[in-house]
């Protein structure tokens, strides 16, 4: 099975968080628990879904 990967940098974040995952829907959950408890944020808002998006690649 091909993994993904995503670097919280990549998006603007001043964080070392990256992550693994078998699919770019596991990177978008993730994601979402990062943001809240990492960086105070209530939610994965749209613009930053799609910058999150845009920049996961194959592991």
């Amino acid at each position: 099975m091909t993994q993904v990967m995503f670097e919280c940098r990549s998006v603007g974040f001043p964080c070392e968080w990256a992550l693994r995952a078998p699919s770019s829907d596991e990177v978008l959950r993730r994601m979402s628990e990062h943001v809240r408890c990492a960086h105070w944020l209530p939610e994965l808002v749209p613009p930053l879904r799609a910058q999150v998006e845009a920049a996961v690649h194959p592991a």
